[in-house]
């Protein structure tokens, strides 16, 4: 299974205080050499931590997988198609600096795929981020979409108070209708170094984006050390 990293987080930490620390390029860079499959950057209005240059000038100078979470605006179409990353997500429009909820595929089917074509036209890979649910799956199948990555936060609260069991099951007949139609599965939202075992037992996952909990590990452990534990987790079974 692949580990993709948000690194928004520490574009947070950079910009608290302004300048150029720490350098989120370098921080990238560190996560490739240290394991990690893909880099991910989540641009938005509001305080989402990533600029427009930050997208240009790390997709500029990155060698693994990048991805580029992002709300449907004419100007986020023409950033991607600039700077053509590996993936495009498609996220719900919000002034949270990051979403809490899917996209409504159910509701923008026909507007999610006339957004995408023109993205798609030039090899990047489609993606949309969903609630584990059955009509979302089945929507994003039918917009074209090559990959659903599921909302696992619900999942992530549940497991909290040890009762996750429906929140699970749910996600696991999410992930294999989209399976079934040819659509490959990414979780994200929540997810961390207590309940991410459990994540493992889901048949069909192809890869975790994690971010909060990794750059908060790597406080007091390392980045390299925090990597590698969160790999080994992943791909216990």
């Amino acid at each position: 299974m692949l580990l993709d990293i948000n690194i928004n987080y520490l574009a947070n930490l950079r910009n608290s205080i302004g300048g150029g620390e720490p350098d989120i390029l370098k921080f990238s860079r560190y996560c490739e050499h240290s394991g990690a499959d893909g880099i991910v950057v989540h641009v938005a209005d509001g305080n989402s931590g990533i600029s427009f240059y930050d997208v240009k000038y790390i997709r500029k100078h990155l060698r693994t997988r990048f991805i580029l979470k992002m709300a449907m605006t004419e100007e986020n179409k023409r950033l991607a198609l600039d700077c053509k990353p590996d993936t495009v997500c498609i996220v719900p429009q919000t002034n949270e600096p990051s979403p809490s909820k899917g996209f409504n595929v159910l509701k923008n089917q026909t507007e999610i795929n006339d957004f995408m074509l023109p993205i798609m036209y030039e090899g990047i890979v489609a993606s949309v981020f969903i609630e584990p649910d059955i009509e979302q799956v089945n929507s994003a199948y039918k917009a074209g979409m090559h990959y659903v990555e599921l909302n696992t936060l619900k999942y992530s609260e549940a497991f909290k108070i040890g009762e996750f069991d429906k929140e699970f099951t749910t996600l696991k007949e999410s992930s294999v209708l989209a399976n079934t139609l040819g659509m490959k599965v990414s979780l994200c939202k929540g997810i961390n170094y207590q309940n991410v075992s459990k994540l493992t037992e889901l048949h069909g996952i192809s890869e975790m984006t994690i971010g909060h909990s990794i750059t908060a590990k790597s406080i007091y452990n390392g980045l390299d050390s925090s990597i590698k534990e969160m790999k080994e987790l992943i791909n216990e079974k």
